[in-house]
């Protein structure tokens, strides 16, 4: 039932073509052509002897690990597993739950009962921790380093037959881990130290990724992140192994295309999430660093699309607080799991310096990130420079600075999220987070959770009542389509940007709200001598035309408030904030409301917790003008 449900939903997003000439094929594969490619034992991958990938030195991996001591509990967004130890390589780790072997095409991902909640198993076997296990071994010379990547490796097999296990049900997870076994196999060959048996083991497991990668791509309607890690895995496979020079071109022009298409001109994923914009930034980075390190030229229009995604990155990360826009699962392809405080969009500005001599602000010493990537040539070369108002007008993102008062505001003034299907957007046009003195006032609420079992969670999560936004009739921005998408998306338009030291103006429209008649458009002015900003909301429609308008903000958990009539006093760790409205003296605080859901914040996957949020509405006919007026000290 519930796989009809997702079938009929995205059947609203699909072209006669992708249905006759991807998802029939699709179900082909699936049903038929897998249990016969299941059966058929084909030769492993060799090694592409021309490779040469990053060369490591033991000193340099010792001092990393002096800076960045080592320790094996791995986070799984809410719970922890310790890598030295963990062997259950299909469990849910939040419930408990164990999911059956059974043949991929048959299994439901959403089936709670059977297989619990597949983000949990997925996360962990992308074997993010394998390549630091290697370092690590590297490091101390303890064999039980070694005995463990070669247990992990058996333990995993046995337990996931190809294409007879939930760890063979999405392509994004198969690439991800793809590139951590080749970088384990590449550190462990590199200080010959490979064993014959874990070389065994890793070349035959991405033997079995290449044969799924390639029969699996997520083309049309579900080409986004996913097609890029799988193309990702794609090249990584073709540069440090032997495939056929037409087979490779295929993807390596499947590579660069999808580059060209998913970064937008101003530099921003297409999917217009700040999280996944680093992890596709990642994905297109470590794709196109194998492809050079096996020789291949890469066009120099693919290296500025690179390029020109750091300078969205650059703004997301203020003195430790990431401005988040749409979905946010902590998602990454490298993850140093046992670096405190390891911020991935740092680590990227430091990616970018090297790279391409920009000069961002980022970590001050080599991560290891980096030094994976890179190894002995990476270099750092600190900057202090600070950020810069910014508009990114295709994408609709505007960062505004007040670096006196460490004030940072970040206003969403574009459409939700992608083209394809905005999977991980939020309806949150004209949504705004707001920090001062590196403190988070105003906040986007977070994602808390993808499972069908928490629907009603997700429908809050991404929806327009947890966004610091305006709302007409108690309408989304778009039709929501579901879990993962959205579909009749609105048009939105800057119509005034001026950016200076001193006052900074954005102002943009949308037609959102056009099937109620109504035209809504946000002006954010930000005076930094002043530290006053002003939000200007004007609902433009006929004269007879009557609505209710809904007015929302959301407060961080920890924010002290105190609210008076038409004002309200934000408190934390000795800053203030005071938000003055004619309307809040109609306005309520709710905190912890569960049916219909307000007053909730998600700092990280699978948690939830209570907050206030400040909602009021308006009975309007004809025209309106709201006006907020937001002190800071």
């Amino acid at each position: 039932m519930k796989k009809l449900r997702w079938y009929y939903r995205r059947l609203k997003l699909m072209n006669l073509k992708e249905v006759l000439f991807f998802r029939i094929p699709q179900f082909v594969q699936t049903s038929i052509k897998g249990h016969f490619q299941q059966r058929v034992r084909r030769a492993p991958l060799a090694l592409n002897e021309s490779f040469r990938g990053p060369l490591y030195n033991s000193e340099e991996v010792q001092h990393l690990f002096l800076t960045f001591p080592f320790h094996g509990t791995f986070k799984v967004f809410t719970e922890e597993i310790d890598v030295l130890n963990f062997n259950d390589w299909r469990k849910d780790v939040s419930t408990g739950i164990i999911s059956p072997i059974a043949y991929y095409g048959r299994i439901t991902k959403q089936d709670y009962e059977k297989n619990g909640d597949v983000k949990f198993v997925s996360e962990i076997s992308r074997m993010e921790f394998l390549p630091f296990l290697a370092f690590k071994y590297v490091e101390c010379e303890e064999e039980l380093y070694l005995a463990r990547i070669e247990e992990i490796l058996k333990d995993w097999s046995k337990q996931n037959p190809y294409l007879y296990s939930i760890n063979w049900t999405s392509g994004i997870e198969v690439g991800i881990r793809t590139v951590n076994l080749i970088y384990t196999h590449h550190i462990l060959n590199h200080f010959q130290v490979l064993s014959t048996e874990t070389n065994r083991l890793i070349v035959e497991i991405v033997s079995e990724s290449y044969r799924f990668l390639k029969n699996h791509l997520s083309l049309f309607s579900s080409a986004n992140n996913h097609l890029m890690a799988e193309l990702m895995g794609l090249i990584v496979i073709g540069s440090y192994f032997k495939l056929s020079e037409k087979e490779f071109a295929k993807w390596k022009n499947m590579f660069f295309e999808q580059i060209e298409e998913q970064i937008n001109d101003d530099g921003v994923n297409m999917e217009l999430c700040t999280r996944y914009h680093a992890e596709v930034c990642d994905q297109i980075l470590i794709g196109l660093t194998f492809l050079k390190n096996a020789h291949h030229t890469i066009p120099e229009q693919i290296w500025q699309k690179l390029e020109s995604t750091f300078q969205f990155t650059q703004h997301v990360d203020y003195f430790g607080n990431e401005a988040i826009f749409g979905d946010n699962d902590e998602g990454s392809v490298i993850n140093p799991f046992f670096h405190d405080h390891f911020s991935l969009y740092k680590s990227q500005l430091q990616t970018s310096n090297f790279l391409f001599q920009t000069k961002y602000k980022s970590n001050e010493q080599v991560d290891f990130r980096n030094y994976l990537i890179f190894g002995s040539e990476f270099s750092v070369e600190p900057h202090d420079l600070p950020e810069k108002d910014k508009l990114f007008k295709y994408s609709g993102y505007c960062f505004l600075y007040d670096h006196n008062s460490r004030a940072k505001l970040s206003f969403d003034c574009g459409p939700i999220g992608d083209d394809v299907s905005a999977a991980h957007g939020h309806s949150d046009i004209f949504h705004f987070n707001l920090e001062v003195g590196g403190i988070p006032f105003l906040v986007d609420s977070g994602t808390y959770q993808y499972h069908s079992k928490h629907e009603h969670w997700r429908d809050y999560f991404k929806g327009v009542t947890a966004h610091n936004t305006i709302s007409i009739n108690n309408k989304n921005h778009a039709l929501n389509n579901g879990r993962m998408s959205w579909i009749n998306r609105p048009k939105t338009k800057v119509i005034d940007i001026s950016l200076n030291k001193t006052e900074s103006i954005c102002r943009a429209t949308t037609n959102a709200f056009e099937a109620d008649k109504v035209v809504l458009t946000r002006e954010i002015i930000f005076n930094k001598d002043q530290n006053k900003i002003l939000v200007k909301d004007f609902v433009d429609t006929e004269s007879t035309c009557t609505y209710e308008l809904f007015f929302y903000l959301h407060f961080h958990p920890n924010t002290l408030i105190d609210k008076k009539g038409t004002l309200i006093n934000l408190e934390r760790e000795n800053r203030q904030i005071r938000i003055t409205n004619n309307h809040f003296e109609n306005a309520r605080l709710i905190s912890g409301q569960e049916f219909p859901p307000l007053g909730w914040f998600s700092k990280e996957f699978n948690r939830k917790e209570e907050t206030n949020s400040l909602k009021f509405f308006i009975h309007g006919q004809g025209k309106c003008e709201i006006e907020t007026t937001i002190l800071y000290d």
